[in-house]
């Protein structure tokens, strides 16, 4: 994870649970709950607000994060001068404490994919290897959504691999 990630676009908000993409491509899923429970709030905690489902729906997205525009902070200057934040989160805190979204990530649905595919062509990870001139481990990466693949991989695996036709929907 580079450490410049941030929220592009919040995809849906389910619950406690928000659908997101970060800039590095990757579709995740933040459970606010579950992150609220992982700290030490105060009693006064402007965090405390996002139990509310409700409150958890107003989300939007500001300087690449979430934020919520209705939960504002009162913060006092060492002037005396006071004005209001709205309350937003880290994007790199909310990456950390995040979860790949299966259903929407495309490493996940193209692992799955391609595995399918070598199934059901009946070869083994290391004949598809040996075929596309690469390793049984880069293939298995890829069937297991560990590892990043290129277009010109992708196409050589299954073009040459598996003597199918790529198609992009």
């Amino acid at each position: 994870m580079k450490s410049t990630v941030h929220i592009l676009k919040v995809n849906e908000v389910k619950g406690f649970h928000i659908y997101c993409i970060f800039s590095n491509g990757e579709y995740r899923v933040i459970d606010i709950k579950k992150f609220l429970d992982s700290q030490e709030l105060k009693e006064n905690s402007i965090l405390r607000e996002l139990y509310d489902e409700e409150s958890v729906k107003g989300v939007v997205i500001k300087n690449a994060t979430l934020t919520w525009p209705e939960i504002k902070k009162v913060t006092c200057l060492s002037n005396g001068m006071e004005f209001e934040i709205e309350l937003d989160l880290d994007p790199i805190v909310l990456y950390q404490n995040s979860e790949i979204d299966k259903e929407r990530d495309s490493a996940y649905q193209l692992g799955r994919a391609l595995k399918k595919a070598r199934k059901s062509v009946g070869i083994t990870q290391e004949e598809l290897a040996q075929r596309v001139g690469t390793s049984k481990s880069y293939i298995s990466k890829i069937e297991n959504s560990k590892s990043d693949i290129g277009y010109k991989t992708l196409r050589k695996i299954i073009e040459v691999g598996l003597n199918k036709k790529i198609v992009i929907e």
